[in-house]
């Protein structure tokens, strides 16, 4: 089975001059929940892509990522926040030496304690003396993003160019009165 599309310039000149008839309110509303659909997609995809360039299961990088979409006049910004993730909830094991955290490596003199909050973490002590003591962290998956803007920006483009367009027609034609 077969199937053969074609499209005509014709036809982008006609949905161009459609779109350019509608009132201003409908095509600004249809934007911003296009965009608002798009960061999401955007979110999932990076993620999704962050996740298996540092080798952490996406549920992890989810958990500590948000994306926001902030429009005003004629700019539109995608951010995309992560906070650090915590060592132990990676997989540290105490080890007679210290930690060992699987695909991470050991840490050595570290250790795994419960806070009176309730919080775990895997720490170590600064210097000779009991205290301070710092939690230790893993990856910031932010910084892969940071470090290597080529591979990201390739997945926002592929976003924009696959999803953008429909998913604006989409929101043009929900908000249209039947």
């Amino acid at each position: 089975m077969t199937v053969e599309l074609h499209f005509d310039a014709s036809d982008f000149e006609h949905l161009g001059r459609a779109i350019a008839c509608l009132p201003e309110e409908i095509k600004a509303k249809a934007a911003a929940r296009a965009m608002r659909r798009v960061t999401d997609m955007a979110r999932s995809r990076i993620v999704k892509r962050n996740a298996e360039r540092i080798d952490i299961p996406p549920s992890r990088v989810r958990a500590v990522t948000t994306a926001q979409f902030n429009a005003g006049g004629n700019t539109s910004d995608v951010i995309l926040r992560s906070g650090w993730l915590p060592l132990y909830k990676l997989g540290a094991t105490q080890t007679a030496k210290g930690v060992r955290v699987r695909l991470r490596g050991s840490y050595r003199s570290a250790f795994i304690a419960e806070m009176k909050s309730g919080h775990v973490g895997v720490f170590r002590r600064q210097g000779k003396a009991r205290l301070p003591i710092r939690e230790l962290f893993g990856p910031n998956p932010a910084h892969d993003i940071t470090n290597n803007p080529e591979v990201y920006l390739q997945v926002l483009t592929e976003v924009i160019e696959q999803s953008l367009m429909p998913r604006y027609l989409h929101e043009v034609d929900r908000l249209l009165p039947r």
